[in-house]
């Protein structure tokens, strides 16, 4: 007899195996079947805060800030929901810069107003990270990036 199934006669009995086994396939005892993690607030800020409408107001000497918003209209499960605006609040008219929602399962970033999905080099970039960290794979980001906003 191996040492390993050896190991496995004392350690957990034989009996205890089948269900080990079966704990550690993927099913619906885990994110999306993958292990995943959702992201924080603060990943969804970051991801927000390198946006393409970030960087136009940078470009002009501004700054964004954002409120999270919350409300039972919106599926918060699934998402962060922001209002962004000019930081400095420096505006004749409105210092809205816009609506957006982060998806807490994909790191997707929409914008609600006009419901695209947003994307830049950077956002791109950062997303990559944030979904390393969080084990997000292609099969949590096809079942999650389906959930309305």
């Amino acid at each position: 007899m191996s040492a390993i199934a050896a190991g496995i006669g004392r350690g957990i009995g034989r009996r205890g195996l089948p269900l080990l086994l079966l704990l550690s396939v993927p099913g619906p005892w885990t994110e999306a079947s993958t292990g995943a993690t959702p992201l924080t607030q603060a990943e969804a800020r970051i991801l927000l805060y390198v946006s393409p409408a970030g960087q136009r107001l940078r470009d002009r000497g501004l700054d964004i800030a954002m409120e999270l918003q919350t409300s039972e209209k919106l599926n918060q499960a699934d998402y962060y929901y922001f209002w962004v605006y000019d930081s400095k609040k420096r505006s004749n008219g409105s210092v809205t810069v816009g609506y957006y929602a982060v998806n807490k399962h994909t790191a997707d970033l929409w914008d609600t107003e006009t419901k695209a999905r947003i994307s830049s080099e950077l956002v791109s970039g950062v997303q990559r990270i944030v979904r390393e960290s969080h084990h997000i794979d292609q099969t949590t980001i096809a079942e999650y990036r389906k959930r309305r906003f």
